[in-house]
This record gives C-alpha cells, sequence and structure tokens, in this order.
C-alpha cells in the first residue's frame, strides 16, 4: 500500500511540475533582431514589449538577438544570403530596395489580406507604399518620424539669439552657427560649435543632408529614379554650402566625416554644439546622455532652414520577416504586436 501511494504522489507531483513549466509541446521559437535591444534608451521598453507578447502568445517564445545600430544590414544580408536571417528583423527602410531585389523578404500580403477590412488605414498612406515591391507588401511600417533642426535654448540667449525664433533659412541658419561658435573659456581656442552633423562615412548621413539638398532643389537622384542628379547645379550648391560649413566658416567640430549620430547626439548633450538635425528620438537619448541638461525643457525644435524650399526628410524603419521562417503564422503575429498603437504609444510614452 505505501508503494502505491509513493507511486501516486510521485505522478501527482509530476503533473503539477508539467502544468507549471511554460515550456509547451506545441510551442514555437521565434528569432528577433533589432538594434534598439543595444541601447539604452530603447533596450527597456522593448524588452518589456516582448514580455507582453509573451503573456498574450504563451505559445510563442522571443529570442532577442541584439545587434549594433552600424552592423545591422551586414549581418541581415549575410545571415540570409545563407537562409539563416532572424524570423523578425528591423531595417531601414531605405535598405528595403536591396532585401527585395535579392528575395531576403517575405511578402506579407497574405497575411494581411487576412486581417480585418481597414486594418492598413492605422498607418499614412506613403510608408505602406514604401513597403511594397512588385505591388506586394513586403515589409511593416516601424518608426515614422521627420528630421527637424533641435537646439539648445540657454546656447541661443549666451550668444544673443532669441530662442523663440529659430533661423527660418540656411542664410540665417549660417548666421546662427557663427555666433553660436565661441572660445567660451577664453583660452583662445573655440570650444562650442555651431552645428553638428555626421559625415557620409556613417550611417544617417543621407538622412540629415535630405533637408540641405532638397532645400536647395536638387536631388539623389533623377526623376525616373534611373540616373544620379548629384551634378546639377542645384546639388552641387547644396554640397558647397554644407561643405563650407566645415571647411570655410568652422561652425562644425573637427572630424566631421567620421563622426557617427550617437557622436553627434553626444556633442549637443554636452552642449559642445548648439544645433543639430535630428528626431523624436533626439531628447530621450541627449536626457540620457546628460541629465543635469534637462533636454526635454532646454532643447527646442523648428523646421529645418528653407533655401528655395520647405524640404525635410523621413525617418522611416520598417519589420521584416525572413521567407525562410518556419513559423511565418506566429511571425506575423510578433510583426502586429510590436507595430501596434499600444507598443508604438509604449515606445515613446515610456521614453518621454
Amino acid at each position: 500500500m505505501r508503494k502505491i501511494i509513493t507511486v501516486g504522489m510521485c505522478v501527482a507531483a509530476l503533473l503539477v511540475l508539467f502544468s507549471l513549466n511554460p515550456a509547451r509541446a506545441d510551442q514555437v521559437t521565434l528569432r528577433f533582431s533589432d538594434w534598439h535591444l543595444t541601447e539604452d534608451v530603447w533596450n527597456k521598453s522593448l524588452n518589456e514589449g516582448i514580455d507582453m507578447f509573451h503573456k498574450g502568445h504563451p505559445n510563442i517564445k522571443v529570442t532577442l538577438e541584439p545587434v549594433s545600430y552600424g552592423e545591422k544590414e551586414t549581418k541581415y544580408t549575410v545571415e540570409s544570403a545563407a537562409g539563416r536571417a532572424p524570423d523578425v528583423f528591423h531595417v531601414h527602410a531605405f535598405s528595403l530596395p536591396m532585401f527585395f531585389g535579392k528575395g531576403y523578404a517575405k511578402d506579407l500580403t497574405p497575411f494581411i489580406e487576412k486581417e480585418p477590412a481597414g486594418f492598413l488605414d492605422a498607418w499614412y498612406p506613403l510608408p505602406i507604399e514604401l513597403m511594397k515591391h512588385n505591388g506586394k507588401i513586403h515589409a511593416m511600417p516601424g518608426d515614422y518620424m521627420t528630421m527637424v533642426l533641435f537646439y539648445n535654448t540657454e546656447m541661443f540667449k549666451a550668444a544673443g539669439l532669441d530662442p523663440n525664433k529659430p533661423p527660418k533659412t540656411w542664410d540665417e541658419f549660417l548666421e546662427y552657427a557663427e555666433k553660436l561658435t565661441r572660445d567660451t573659456d577664453g583660452d583662445g581656442k573655440v570650444d562650442q560649435w555651431g552645428f553638428g552633423t555626421v559625415g557620409a562615412k556613417t550611417p544617417g548621413f543621407s538622412l540629415r543632408f535630405g533637408p540641405f539638398i532638397w532645400s536647395f532643389g536638387g536631388d539623389y537622384l533623377t526623376e525616373d529614379m534611373k540616373r544620379s542628379a548629384l551634378n546639377t547645379p542645384e546639388a552641387k550648391e547644396a554640397f558647397t554650402f554644407f561643405v563650407e560649413l566645415y571647411t570655410k566658416h568652422k561652425v562644425v567640430p573637427p572630424g566631421l566625416t567620421a563622426m557617427n549620430p550617437q557622436e553627434v547626439r553626444t556633442q549637443l548633450a554636452q552642449k559642445k554644439v548648439g544645433m543639430i538635425l535630428g528626431s523624436g528620438w533626439t531628447p530621450p537619448i541627449v536626457n540620457k546622455i546628460n541629465p543635469d541638461l534637462n533636454a526635454f525643457e532646454v532643447l527646442q525644435c523648428a523646421p529645418a532652414p528653407i533655401k528655395r524650399k520647405q524640404a525635410t526628410a523621413i525617418w522611416l524603419s520598417s519589420w521584416v520577416m525572413s521567407p525562410n521562417t518556419k513559423h511565418p503564422d506566429e511571425a506575423w503575429e510578433l510583426i502586429k504586436f510590436i507595430t501596434s498603437k499600444e507598443i508604438e504609444l509604449k515606445w515613446f510614452v515610456d521614453n518621454r
């Protein structure tokens, strides 16, 4: 009798153990990769979001694969070529033509067609159009923000500039930048500059140069998108103006060509520069770098200055599903969740 009771207790204990074990026989694992997993400001929100997904989808386990900002495209193209890319990964929209052309992004149209009517109405038409390849949607929009001019109001005041009157034209912008470029400690060396920006050797240059070239009336490509338009008078004028900010007027800190976006934001946080081009991520990142600056109060933003017309660049990222995923339905659930209004609100409210 004692043996029977003992065996019965063991069986009961095992049943309880298995009932408590979160691993399920039908549970699938998805690999999820995003450069924000390496960043202090966004990492916490992203991890909390994945935890929320797990609670709502107990049959799916998401494993996180961080990648640095500068290495993401290389990592994903190499892994895609080898047929072992993450199930879901995050890339810049300007990288999409390459991923589309090589067949590295799964067609999401069949999944979208199964969603309720009006599913795509949650997005602006433009980002959805940019997700298309041969008329089919092969990615879903992620972050969607415009580039604006951020400036330090305290530095404006110290330079005799009215923080309520940011520069409206590129000529005014240069005047402001010259006044902000100063020797603040009296040692005969400039230690504060008017404008901080990235160079062409680092990611993000085209995003930040866009407001220059388009405002001057130029463009990167011809209207048919088949030839370079960089040799037009308008494009050359924009390039000359941009380059001379560094070479002639010296309102940009040394090391421009190798400067990356995070270094530029650090310059703004440390009051080394008074103006930069950035977007919604700028205040929270600057605040994280230097909480004493009180970035949410001290920084203000304005439209990019004008030459011949008002212009700016759009920051747009995208979520891609690997065509080699073994769990496309589950991967689609993850993409839907990570692009949902709930997560987008969390993303920005958390980091306000």
